[in-house]
């Protein structure tokens, strides 16, 4: 039997984050692409291509809400109906009614980080949540990964842009999204006592026995490239120290995907810049 490595996880308390139910599937927090663009005037056209700031959002203000009844207000009970679970059609006039009050959805320029912030806190002073949120800047590796622990840590969730590219905007350049899955290495141990019948016969030039202790670890494989002008929910930060990365859970188009922090602040130095690419400070 192999033995589970370990890796040093900081995550929300809620594992499901904003479950969202549609046709049988639980989603991960919710998506802009749920939203129809067949008029392209219309405000759901706009949601669809720039409407995920709002979603991340929304997202927020129903988490709080889920993991305190206190929270819960007038607009997330148009989408919570009393319960702790989100039903599609519901989730959808709810996102509709924060982008109206709140966001205010842009075409072209989406919802700055800004406003993100502004929209929070004009949220959390009509429902007296006790929240203030500012959007960061010129934040350095080390600022942002502190932040981003301190709010995990107080259960709050992380909303990060993964910014356009800077000078050129329309750049393709962008990060990886990676989905999680588990492999088996071996792991030379000295103090492993595995069973006689299974050790490794190999020997050093000491002739000392080496034992290999089978231990399971997490990997990530590459799903989609180059995402770019994109918000995403961070919902836990795990480090690898066999590895020595640190990946970042997100919630981004209703899925649990990873990213890459380093990945991420290499991009940020490279082709997009600290005031575009960071995140909502909330406490």
């Amino acid at each position: 039997m192999s033995i589970k490595y370990d890796n040093t996880v900081i995550a929300l308390e809620g594992s499901d984050y904003v479950p969202v139910l549609m046709n049988e599937n639980v989603y991960f927090g919710g998506s802009q692409m749920w939203f129809p663009a067949n008029h392209k005037f219309g405000t759901d056209y706009i949601l669809h291509h720039y409407g995920c700031g709002t979603i991340a959002c929304a997202d927020l203000f129903l988490y709080l809400a889920l993991q305190d009844d206190s929270q819960r207000t007038l607009l997330t009970e148009i989408a919570l109906q009393g319960i702790d679970s989100v039903y599609y059609i519901d989730y959808m006039s709810y996102v509709r009614k924060v982008n109206d009050l709140y966001t205010k959805t842009k075409r072209w320029l989406a919802v700055l980080g800004t406003k993100l912030a502004a929209a929070i806190n004009d949220y959390s002073e009509a429902y007296h949540i006790g929240y203030y949120a500012k959007w960061k800047l010129g934040l350095s590796y080390y600022d942002m990964y502190e932040i981003m622990e301190e709010m995990l840590d107080h259960n709050i969730p992380v909303i990060l842009s993964i910014g356009p590219n800077t000078p050129k905007l329309w750049g393709k350049n962008g990060i990886s999204f990676y989905q999680q899955y588990k492999k088996i290495i071996l792991l030379e141990s000295s103090d492993f006592q595995p069973d006689v019948n299974k050790k490794d016969t190999n020997v050093t030039e000491s002739s000392e026995e080496i034992y290999y202790e089978p231990i399971t670890v997490y990997a990530y494989k590459e799903v989609k490239k180059d995402i770019n002008s994109h918000y995403v929910t961070v919902t836990g930060i795990i480090k690898d120290e066999i590895d020595s990365t640190i990946m970042l859970c997100i919630s981004s188009w209703g899925k649990k995907y990873y990213i890459n922090y380093e990945e991420y602040r290499n991009y940020i130095e490279e082709n997009s810049g600290t005031y575009t690419s960071s995140l909502v400070y909330i406490k």
